[in-house]
């Protein structure tokens, strides 16, 4: 697919730095960079040069220039490598826009690469979660999208149902030659398996790179919120004596050996008649099913429940400080003094690798809800496929569901497509992607 314009943005962060970087794509970039670098042109070579406007000097710079298709977008592309300061940087962008190209939209250049074939959809919107990945792990997944192994297996799926498709097809068309046959040739086992699998991915595969979530829950006034603070480094929650005071989830960020963790404070769980307590109850109920790690705490001074309403990760008993009690399978913590909390931190951890690390780096993973909705929904078509052979129903009735399984793989990898979805997907990139 050929563009007619060319387009233009900065790829390195706003701010002050030793290197800004401006990219520009299009079938114009080479006319467009000739008005402004001096320096002879040659393809995929880090040349150094003066960047003019106007004949005026605005900075020395090294670019390189890369021939189409033979580049990130499929189009001819140059990137200029600029002293990091943003008025240089503004200053060459209105340069060359004057010139002829205009400011990129977000996720731009990833989108050109999808529309001219450099990659597949489930590549192109996995760069963003490369870029937001928050540990080697996550890296890891996210390289194993964009080296194309997802695709490589869902196409393999995809294979797999149109060979069943042209079995049912010729058993539609030539029914009389099935009449005495008993029984299908084929099932849907490892179609059935290997979407299943896929599945299975997508929770530790997010987890790896944005993050995982540790959720704090227990009754009212045990210390979660306490526990969050001293976690995190500084008061991020509400603390008073009065039961309740936390109504809605809060969150705080740390890095436990360069690992992003999300500590999450929940409402007290007890028995209320506070309308708007109750409602912080049920949020802090499913925020505890959701998370990836549950944190179970109770209080040292006072009779607590040994049997919380949702299975626990970690138990911790607070306010050791106060009376020092101990407990089978609970981590003693003072979250006013600090007593136990490396060693919560290290539980954490320990949960968090061994919860990311189960994921078989041979195979592809999930890394964006929208592959996992789309594949979920595939998994559901070919179950439901399966049960209707099952049953026996005629083979058109089967055909439906292949159709709808194949039209879902379609979508995942952008075989088909509308603007829509494209732009919903980058929509979310940084400008220079």
């Amino acid at each position: 697919m050929v563009m007619n314009d060319t387009i233009v943005a900065i790829s390195t962060p706003y701010g002050k730095s030793a290197i800004g970087m401006v990219r520009i794509s299009g079938p114009k970039t080479l006319e467009i960079i000739k008005k402004h670098l001096k320096a002879p042109i040659k393809p995929r070579m880090a040349i150094h040069s003066n960047f003019e406007v106007n004949g005026k000097v605005l900075d020395d710079v090294i670019f390189v220039f890369y021939k189409g298709p033979r580049t990130y977008t499929g189009e001819d592309m140059a990137e200029i490598f600029f002293h990091g300061n943003w008025l240089i940087l503004s200053n060459a962008m209105k340069a060359l826009i004057d010139s002829g190209s205009r400011v990129a939209e977000r996720g731009e250049f990833t989108k050109r690469a999808f529309l001219n074939g450099k990659m597949d959809l489930t590549q192109a919107e996995t760069v963003e979660e490369l870029i937001d990945s928050t540990s080697m792990v996550g890296v890891e997944n996210a390289r194993k999208v964009l080296d194309g192994k997802l695709n490589a297996e869902i196409l393999n799926i995809r294979e797999r149902l149109l060979e069943i498709s042209s079995e049912i097809e010729v058993r539609i068309d030539y029914p009389e030659e099935f009449e005495e046959e008993g029984g299908y040739d084929f099932d849907f086992k490892d179609v059935i398996d290997k979407l299943e699998k896929m599945l299975s991915t997508y929770n530790p595969a997010k987890a790896a790179i944005d993050g995982i979530k540790v959720a704090l829950f227990g009754s009212t006034n045990v210390g979660k919120s306490s526990i969050l603070n001293t976690l995190v480094g500084f008061e991020r929650a509400i603390v008073t004596p009065v039961p309740g005071t936390t109504r809605d989830t809060i969150e705080g960020e740390i890095f436990i050996n360069g690992l992003k963790v999300k500590i999450i404070d929940t409402a007290g769980i007890r028995n209320t008649e506070d309308e708007v307590e109750k409602i912080g109850i049920n949020r802090a109920i499913e925020t505890v099913k959701n998370a990836d790690i549950k944190v179970y705490i109770v209080d040292a001074t006072s009779d607590y429940d040994d049997s919380p309403v949702i299975e626990p990760d970690i138990k911790v008993i607070n306010k050791i400080d106060l009376v020092d009690r101990e407990r089978e399978g609970y981590i003693k913590v003072s979250a006013r003094t600090g007593y136990g909390i490396e060693n919560l931190k290290s539980e954490i951890e320990k949960i968090s690798r061994e919860y990311i690390e189960k994921l078989d780096f041979s195979n592809s993973v999930l890394v964006t809800q929208r592959q996992y909705s789309l594949v979920k929904e595939c998994f559901e078509e070919i179950k439901e496929a399966s049960k209707n052979k099952e049953i026996g129903y005629t083979p058109d009735v089967i055909a439906i569901n292949i159709r709808n399984a194949i039209e879902k793989i379609d979508l995942l990898t952008g075989r088909v497509y509308v603007d829509d979805l494209l732009d919903r997907i980058f929509s979310n990139f940084c400008v220079g992607k």
